[in-house]
């Protein structure tokens, strides 16, 4: 997890663990372990993988964002990009990927 925070930090984009006491102004993230996806191998968990997701909140259409954390996700993770989705009640562009890294 550790390379992940240091790669989605180095984007300069406004991200939290979990979430927000109080969401920013402006464009903002949340990064959060799931849960696991081991490789299990004689009733033993032989690899430790951590799963989780993150969010991204931008009024900006052209999503010049999600370039930047994909660039970083790559860094780091195994991911994918789960959803797009147009929050009306904020007026935000929600973007979420899961990810996949080594725990």
């Amino acid at each position: 997890m550790d390379e992940l925070v240091t790669a989605l930090t180095a984007t300069e984009l406004k991200f939290a663990h979990f979430g927000w006491s109080k969401a920013p102004n402006g464009d903002y993230g949340v990064y959060a372990e799931d849960g696991a996806n081991d490789l299990i191998a004689s009733n033993v968990h032989a690899e430790r993988v951590i799963e989780g997701t993150v969010d991204y909140f931008t009024r900006d259409s052209s999503m010049a964002c999600k370039a930047l954390i994909e660039s970083a996700l790559n860094s780091c993770a195994a991911w994918r990009l789960n959803s797009i989705q147009f929050e009306n009640d904020t007026g935000y562009i929600h973007l979420e990927w899961v990810f996949q890294v080594m725990g």
